[in-house]
């Protein structure tokens, strides 16, 4: 008896631990699909090649451990050495594959796991007509309720609109038997002017307060430029503020006050000239000296050319960015579009002597109070470089080299110290819509001391290795 009740209970705790087992295999599956489709979609399929190899069966040609390391910083293991990771770099052109520090390890063995699933999944059998499985039945009955409920939502909202159409008219009807109407609606709708007018300036007042402190403005500027751009722009704000309170006050108050009575009549003012002079002339002339002062501030900010600007270009893809720094000789090599992929993921000329000392990173590195010339290329569709706390923003063209020039001013350590923020850091973003993924197309930006940047550039592996040796300047 006491052997069979033990291996009752043995068999009830190992069908327990199989069926929480199995259930946590399917959570982390699903979590898996879930954050492959936010991360991955954009540049990885399981069975198809898509802008990076299929994915199908990678769990058994890599192991775990390497591809969570792979995926969490792919060029860091290429820079260290790493026998596979230089192998798979090659293979797909040297394309450079957007860094995932932010997932935990548990996270990506999610992903992977979702991965091995879809791998494992049988391919799809063609159904002929009246052999469609259960799955699909389901599938469409939820549909069918979905449209039905949709259906039911719409003719409830027309009854809705029916009935109190229906409601005024009778109200109507009933004023014109009592002789006087049942609602005043010049004095309804007065008050609701002022309701709106007072819960407006509120909520405007409510926005500056509690998301005023989520703006780049609050750090202040990070860029020689950015401080006379923000003094712009704050004028422009508080003048258009102003103008804006005083506006809507009137208009509503007026709105409110005035209300017809059915009894006082407006009055009739053809014209002034007097005021229609200074209506006119006043806004001219700030709008004027507005624009002026931004035509100045704009070409002081593009017209840069200083032969000490160091020479970064920026590549943008769908989705990421690539960083290239031209070597002391600080000229960037050549390149040609119809390259991209084939020798490099950049499709720079490596016939060019230029060329040679180029370094391309995934990171963008800049030194504290050395002017930068940034030149941009796209590869694919119109991208837009934002750098925010430099107060920085050129569109990317495919086929047309746009530039920006300008010097930043505070470096990393010395904005999380101000904004107390240990884990601060400055981002390169797409402001363009550019795709499915264009929420996660960002670059990590580092302002480094002198010591710091040249120990950075010096550690970074240069474009053409063997022939750099042969150049008469060294990447130093």
């Amino acid at each position: 008896m006491k052997i069979r009740n033990l291996f009752f209970k043995i068999t009830f705790l190992v069908t327990v631990l199989f069926s929480f087992n199995h259930s946590l295999s399917a959570q982390t599956v699903e979590e898996g699909k879930t954050l492959f489709t936010a991360n991955c979609t954009a540049c990885h399929a399981i069975k198809d090649k898509v802008v990076g190899p299929a994915l199908k069966d990678v769990d058994k040609r890599r192991k775990e451990a390497w591809l969570i390391k792979w995926i969490k910083n792919s060029q860091a293991m290429v820079k260290s050495g790493d026998p596979e990771a230089v192998q798979v770099y090659k293979e797909n052109n040297e394309s450079i594959m957007t860094s995932f520090e932010s997932l935990t390890d548990t996270q990506i063995k999610s992903i992977l796991a979702y991965v091995k699933a879809e791998s494992e999944a049988p391919a799809a059998v063609p159904q002929t007509a009246g052999t469609m499985p259960a799955a699909g039945n389901n599938a469409n009955t939820t549909n069918n309720q979905e449209s039905n409920i949709n259906w039911m939502l719409m003719i409830i909202g027309i009854l809705l609109i029916v009935i109190i159409s229906q409601v005024f008219k009778i109200l109507s009807r009933i004023g014109e038997i009592q002789g006087k109407p049942v609602v005043t609606w010049n004095k309804t709708n007065g008050i609701l002017m002022m309701a709106f007018l007072i819960i407006g300036l509120l909520a405007t007042v409510w926005e500056f307060a509690v998301h005023g402190p989520l703006t780049v403005f609050e750090a202040g500027p990070a860029s020689e430029h950015g401080v006379e751009y923000d003094s712009m722009f704050m004028i422009t704000l508080v003048l258009t503020g102003i103008v804006f309170v005083i506006t809507q006050v009137l208009l509503f108050w007026y709105g409110f006050k005035y209300k017809s009575d059915g009894k006082r009549k407006a009055l009739y003012y053809p014209d002034n000239h007097k005021i229609e002079l200074l209506w006119t002339i006043i806004p001219a002339i700030v709008l004027t000296v507005l624009v002026i002062r931004g035509l100045i501030t704009w070409n002081h900010m593009t017209n840069h050319n200083d032969p000490k600007a160091r020479k970064i270009e920026l590549f943008a893809y769908q989705f990421g960015w690539n960083a290239r720094y031209a070597g002391t000789d600080n000229k960037l090599g050549a390149h040609n579009f119809r390259e991209v992929g084939v020798m490099n993921a950049l499709g720079v000329d490596t016939n060019d002597v230029n060329a040679y000392d180029d370094v391309i990173t995934n990171e963008l590195h800049l030194e504290v109070n050395q002017p930068v010339d940034l030149a941009f290329r796209a590869k694919d569709v119109i991208h837009s470089a934002l750098l925010p706390h430099f107060r920085v923003q050129m569109n990317v063209v495919p086929g047309l080299p746009t530039k920006f020039s300008f010097t930043p001013t505070v470096t990393t350590a010395e904005m999380r110290t101000k904004m107390n923020k240990p884990g601060f850091d400055y981002v390169l973003l797409c402001n363009k819509i550019c795709g499915s993924a264009h929420y996660r197309m960002k670059m990590k930006v580092v302002i480094d001391t002198k010591e710091e940047y040249q120990k950075w550039i010096n550690s970074q592996n240069v474009l053409v290795a063997n022939k750099v040796k042969n150049k008469t300047v060294a990447l130093k």
